[in-house]
């Protein structure tokens, strides 16, 4: 089952800067994906993931919290996932920039109930395949038997492809890479955050 994962990265930027680099459609698209977002609750919107061809890289999100510049959650549901997972963002102010956390959810693996600010979110059901599913998928990882085609389309709904690669080390990579490397080119460059 896949892992729910939390990370924090100090950046010596101001709180401000990060959530522009989190928030602004643009530098989102620059260190993580191309994307539609907005910065509004219940905004529904998507994340383009390339992938191979013939394969859907879509990433269908909605902003459920914000309070700016402190804390952005969204949901998290590419084709192949059951449930949506929830992807969290929390900024800190602490001496000399920003302590920016991640906190990547998967409402296969735990039931939540949000209750931030005014709004109430119900509670997600958790997914429990059934055992005939689990035993395949165990079969699959222990002996690399062949299964058909029609069993191979009811396990990958167990794990999403896209999903693993961020929950296993791409939050990482781009947090410490790409979202670092934007945020400089916007330090040295200040006219990109005045283009959005």
């Amino acid at each position: 089952m896949l892992r729910t994962i939390k990370t924090q990265v100090f950046y010596p930027y101001p709180p401000q800067r990060i959530w522009q680099v989190l928030t602004e459609r643009r530098a989102l698209s620059a260190w993580l994906m191309d994307n539609d977002f907005e910065p509004r609750v219940g905004h529904k919107f998507r994340f383009q993931h390339s992938t191979s061809p013939g394969l859907d890289g879509t990433i269908h999100c909605e902003v459920i919290e914000l309070d700016q510049p402190k804390c952005l959650s969204y949901t998290w549901q590419d084709s192949l996932m059951h449930q949506p997972s929830i992807v969290t963002w929390t900024l800190e102010p602490v001496d000399g920039g920003t302590r920016l956390q991640l906190e990547h959810r998967n409402l296969q693996c735990q039931d939540i109930n949000l209750n931030k600010s005014e709004h109430r979110w119900q509670s997600y059901p958790i997914y429990q395949p059934p055992q005939a599913l689990v035993t395949q998928r165990q079969a699959l990882n222990a002996t690399c038997t062949h299964l058909e085609p029609e069993q191979i389309g009811f396990v990958s709904h167990i794990e999403s492809g896209i999903l693993n690669f961020y929950l296993n080390g791409g939050w990482d990579y781009l947090l410490n890479k790409k979202f670092l490397q934007t945020l400089a080119d916007a330090a040295s460059n200040e006219v990109i955050f005045n283009s959005f």
